[in-house]
Formats: C-alpha cells, structure tokens, sequence
C-alpha cells in the first residue's frame, strides 16, 4: 500500500493476505519449503503489518516479548561492550541486562535517563546499546525520546526501545532515530490477553538479518496461531487505544482526588513528571496508571477488594487490571475498555471511605 495510508487503514489492511476476510493459518512446521523457525505466511503478515506502523526496514516476530528482547541484544553485543539502561525496565528485562549480560562479559549500567545530563555524561565512556522505554515500566518514568536517541546517536550507540507501553499509535520511535523498536505484543498490540507474542522492528535490513539469525539459533519463534490472533487484534489497534487513554485519563484524575492516594503518576496529569514531554511527543497518554495508597494495609485491602478490576499481572487487556508494583504501598494499573464508571466504582469500594 502506499506510504500516505493513513494508520488505521494500515493497521486493518496491511501485511494481509487480500484474497480472504482474515489471512490463513499456515499452521505447518515446514511451508513452501522453508522451516517455521525461518518464518512462514502467517508470520510474515503480522510482520508486515508492524513494519506498515512502526516504519523502518526490517521485522521479526518473537514468541513473546522477552524473546524480542534477548535475541535482539544477544544478536548485537559482544563480551566486552557496553549497555547503557535505564535504571528501571520491566522485571525479567532488568535481570537479563543485570544478571545474563555480565556473565558473557558485557558491562551494563542502569542510569536515570529522565535526566539527560546523566545520560549525556554515562555516554562519554564508549557505548554499545542504549535501551529504555518511553513510559517506563512499573513506575511510569517519561523519557525524552527524541533528545535521548539524539544524544546517544551522537555517541555511536546502536539505540533499542521498548514500546510496549505506548504502542506506535502513540509513538513511532524509528521516526526519531531509533534503530530497533521491540514490543512485548502481548499486551496492547494484541489487547485481548489471548496470545504470547513479540516484535522486532528494524531501521536497517542489517539489524533485520542479525535478529532473525539470532532467533533461528535461540528458538523464540511466534506460533502461526498467535501470529493470527495478533492480526486480528491489531485491526482495531487505534480504537483501542483512544479509549484505553481516555480511560485512563478519567481514572487519573479520580485517583488524584481520593482521600486515600498520596500521589499517582500518569503523564496526562499536569502535576505528573514528564506530562510536557508526553504532550509534545507522544499523540496520548496512554492506558497505564501508577499510584501510591496511605499505607500497606490499604494496599493488600484495595488488591484483595477490587471485583471488577482484577489483581493480575500482564497490560494492555481490554478489562482492568492491577498489581502492587514500583515501590512501597504502589499500585500499578492498566486501565482497560469497561466503562470508566463502573472501573472508578470499582476502584472506589476497594480503597474504601
């Protein structure tokens, strides 16, 4: 399709086999000859159509976030080169990068990068790979996209993000410079909570080729079956994320005002770190909420309280869920599709009077 096709059109029709209502299933081990860990057809739609959102030259899907982000960086770093991280990152990311990476003689160092003279000075040592997420998981830390990639280009870093959090209806990275884009696709991309998956996508063919020959070594290939699900979840992408932010704008904004929550974060708040940043570059605010309750008590009340909402770990589903994470009596929310009336009722009787 041509490049000016708007996003939406793209997200319903690109990567797709066109012939049929929704692209088969090439549920075989070996197809027109190649082997499934290569890649097949379905693989190949799904990512197309991630290579139609986010831009750049190159896509490999993955069998599920971590995977997408294992193979990359084991496809890019050597013993004896540097990662610059920041300093919070989803869990099993922040152990790969502090307990795997050193063990094959690569240095990693987790710094704060909201503050760029931090990451301006980390990188006046020689650095390998720059890694972060925009709105960093759990804590909801905002990053200067634009500035951070621009600093670490400067200084001859390969720069990966994580844009799981705020999807490329949100943020298109490789528009900025970056030079990898991972997503755990689990979770927004997909939105329904039914398939493991996860994406690489590329600014070079180069940086293409080494994924995709790192997972045909290490194996973490996506199932035709979850490729399928994750097409057709990502057709209505942008439908789900303007609700999924408006929702979490309303919830913000009832949490801000509750007795019984010392402070949330959520970048579509004024009072939020980052909120000018967010507006500048970002086209919302996202569906993640993170807020700290008065006291542990209040927070084992309010996880065990919730009825509606549910006290589960993953994001980006189209119901409610919340966990306890990112810091003392801290709750971090991803805010689904019900009606944000019935989710801050919900909210309310589990927090309490």
């Amino acid at each position: 399709m041509p490049k000016e096709i708007g996003f939406t059109t793209n997200q319903i029709h690109a990567g797709e086999d066109e012939s049929s209502s929704a692209t088969p299933i090439y549920q075989s081990a070996t197809s027109f000859g190649g082997y499934l860990r290569g890649g097949n057809p379905t693989l190949e739609a799904f990512e197309n159509k991630m290579l139609a959102l986010e831009g750049g030259k190159a896509a490999v899907s993955t069998a599920c976030g971590m995977a997408a982000v294992s193979q990359t960086l084991l496809a890019l770093l050597k013993p004896g080169d540097r990662v610059l991280c920041h300093q919070t990152v989803y869990y099993w990311t922040t152990e790969l990068m502090t307990s795997v990476l050193p063990k094959f003689g690569v240095q990693v160092e987790m710094i704060d990068m909201t503050d760029l003279t931090v990451l301006q000075e980390a990188l006046s040592t020689e650095t390998s790979v720059v890694y972060f997420e925009p709105l960093a998981n759990p804590k909801l830390d905002v990053i200067d996209t634009e500035k951070a990639i621009a600093l670490a280009k400067k200084a001859g870093a390969v720069v990966v993000v994580d844009n799981t959090y705020l999807s490329p209806y949100l943020l298109r990275p490789l528009t900025l410079g970056a030079d990898i884009v991972v997503h755990s696709a689990t979770k927004f991309l997909c939105g329904h909570g039914d398939a493991l998956a996860g994406i690489v996508i590329a600014a070079e063919s180069e940086y293409g080729e080494m994924v995709s020959r790192s997972r045909n070594i290490f194996g973490g290939i996506l199932s035709p079956m979850n490729a399928f699900l994750l097409l057709r979840g990502i057709k209505t992408l942008s439908m789900r994320m303007d609700r999924h932010c408006s929702n979490a704008q309303s919830v913000a904004e009832f949490l801000d005002a509750h007795p019984h929550v010392n402070r949330v974060f959520y970048p579509g708040l004024t009072s939020s770190p980052g909120h000018k940043i967010a507006k500048a570059q970002w086209q919302g605010f996202g569906g993640m909420v993170s807020f700290e309750v008065d006291g542990q008590e209040r927070l084992t009340n309010f996880l065990e309280g919730i009825e509606l909402c549910k006290p589960w770990v993953s994001l980006g589903d189209v119901g409610t869920l919340a966990i306890g994470q990112g810091g003392p009596n801290r709750v971090r929310m991803s805010v689904g599709l019900e009606d944000v009336d019935d989710i801050t009722r919900d909210i309310g009787q589990a927090l309490g009077t």
